[in-house]
């Protein structure tokens, strides 16, 4: 189980390595959402808002309207910021769980795959 300093501290370094990918970047282009994050095993909610090619700072509570829920266990966030998990493999399985417009979850879906395999 993680911490919520855990995945902040994970959120952290991966939003750095996203924010200097330029081929994800472009990938953002005109997807401006705000994601919630929740994680299962522990009731941690947070915010991850893409405005302007750029992943903002991971913020506490889920208090703006989302476009995008994540479900995944604390451990499986941390796992993924840090690049220590294939989030396709835990999409695919039912681990991870995304709940918003199918254009929004497939655009969610294939950003993850490019930060997992450009890392």
């Amino acid at each position: 189980m993680a911490d919520r300093d855990e995945i902040a501290e994970a959120y952290a370094d991966w939003r750095i390595r996203c924010n200097e990918n330029d081929r994800l970047r472009r990938m953002l282009r005109g997807w401006d959402r705000v994601v919630h994050l929740v994680a299962t095993d522990t009731g941690d909610r947070f915010t991850v808002e893409v405005r302007d090619q750029m992943l903002a700072e991971l913020a506490g509570g889920t208090d703006a309207v989302a476009d995008l829920v994540v479900t995944a266990t604390s451990e499986d966030f941390a796992d993924l910021f840090w690049g220590d998990l294939n989030p396709s493999e835990k999409y695919m399985s039912g681990e991870i769980t995304l709940a918003g417009a199918q254009e929004d979850v497939m655009r969610l879906d294939a950003m993850s795959m490019v930060a997992f395999l450009d890392r």
